[in-house]
């Protein structure tokens, strides 16, 4: 990935961020009548940027981005434009969707695409397009993938190069952070996708990336960081750094405002045609809104609609879910379940930790709890069973393929 999609960016910021935050902020409206929950928000920032062969450079950058989730959709749309000390500029764009299907035992099945390209001033553009399928299996603190796709990836007026590739990896839970490994097995026609001057000699790269990473999130703070190794197989080998290692800091100050800090080193990037190097940013992030955690466990969960102990019972659901002011300025969420033994709710605003409600009357559970005026995520469950969206809330999908409730509170 380019420094300026790492380090975020600076163009005509203003008149960009007004037509992202103001156009999401109205689909935003029309989404939640849908299901649909749309997200946007804009980098500006500034890095220091050393790329493979060339000298260190400093570079001003912007980066708008746009997330439209559904019950079992995502579409995630990001562009770039770095302008760098010399004079240069580079414009970068990406557009990527997923479609998983509704869970069968413990696994869901997923189609994955995603397309770029990259301009640098004066040069050729390079291109990208790539689809996948995967199948997921999940448990509420554990889980594994795997996949297949092709695609092709093309550099200015050569023609495109075939492109096939593997994908698996596992991740694991463990309280606020998640764990993760993967393995990418990679296979280009020709190296002519590099982007590099010259004649290539014929042939065909072969290389697997192996990955590591770890992600810590709190609600006002996220701290992701990942480490890599390239081993090349084909007769022709890609330039750049073998191994690399690289982290970020999201410390959110307010609802709408974060600031982003990133330093490390990245390979080359065989998709977009862009050369490895090492960075160190900083950026000023303005969003629609603060991002939910996202809690692994809570996806996890969502994938498991066939629980024995709840089949042998029957199946109990909440008939009726309601929040009101409070005179102490909480909130207060009731909801109906009759015959119900105990009831949880887990939401953002609970920082995804189960809250027990406590019962009030005959089938009425009730919970007192600070809730911001915003669009909130939450799920209930009922004796221990699997988590479900309250009645009366739009579905919509989470970054693993489950289904949450989308609360709008004013």
């Amino acid at each position: 990935m380019h420094a300026g999609l790492r380090a975020s960016s600076a163009g005509r910021p203003a008149l960009l961020l007004l037509g992202v935050l103001g156009t999401a902020g109205g689909a935003r409206a029309a989404g939640a009548q849908f299901g649909t929950r749309v997200t946007a928000g804009i980098d500006v920032g500034a890095a220091s940027v050393g790329y493979d062969e060339f000298e260190r450079a400093s570079l001003v950058s912007v980066t708008p981005s746009v997330r439209v989730e559904g019950a079992r959709t995502m579409f995630v749309a990001r562009g770039a434009y770095s302008r760098f000390e010399t004079g240069s500029s580079a414009l970068q764009g990406s557009v990527a969707g997923s479609i998983v299907s509704p869970a069968f035992w413990r696994l869901r099945a997923e189609a994955f695409a995603t397309a770029s390209a990259t301009r640098y001033r004066d040069n050729p553009a390079a291109s990208n397009v790539n689809a996948l399928g995967r199948l997921h299996f999940a448990t509420p603190t554990y889980g594994v993938w795997g996949g297949a796709g092709a695609g092709f990836v093309a550099q200015g007026q050569f023609f495109p190069d075939a492109l096939y590739q593997l994908d698996a990896g596992a991740w694991r839970r463990i309280g606020r952070t998640v764990y993760a490994v993967s393995a990418t097995p990679t296979w280009v026609g020709a190296p002519d996708a590099l982007g590099y001057q010259g004649t290539p000699p014929a042939g065909r790269l072969d290389y697997t990336d192996y990955g590591a990473s770890m992600r810590w999130q709190h609600p006002s703070a996220e701290f992701v960081a990942t480490a890599g190794l390239r081993a090349d197989a084909g007769p022709d080998r890609i330039p750049g750094a073998k191994r690399w290692l690289e982290s970020w800091t999201t410390v959110w100050v307010t609802r709408r405002l974060a600031i982003v800090g990133g330093a490390g080193a990245f390979p080359t990037d065989v998709q977009q045609g862009l050369p490895g190097g090492r960075y160190a940013s900083v950026a000023l992030r303005v969003a629609t809104g603060r991002p939910p955690v996202n809690d692994p466990a809570v996806r996890a969960e969502l994938t498991l609609p066939y629980e024995l102990n709840r089949l042998r019972r029957g199946r109990l659901l909440a008939e009726r879910f309601t929040v009101a002011d409070d005179a102490s300025g909480l909130r207060v969420i009731t909801v109906r379940v009759p015959d119900a033994r105990y009831v949880e709710l887990m939401a953002d605003f609970t920082d995804w930790l189960p809250a027990q409600l406590q019962r009030v009357g005959e089938g009425e559970w009730r919970l007192a709890v600070a809730i911001a005026p915003g669009v909130h995520r939450v799920n209930l469950r009922v004796d221990g069973g699997a988590w479900t969206v309250p009645p009366g809330l739009n579905a919509v999908r989470d970054d693993f393929g489950g289904e949450v409730g989308l609360l709008i509170v004013r």
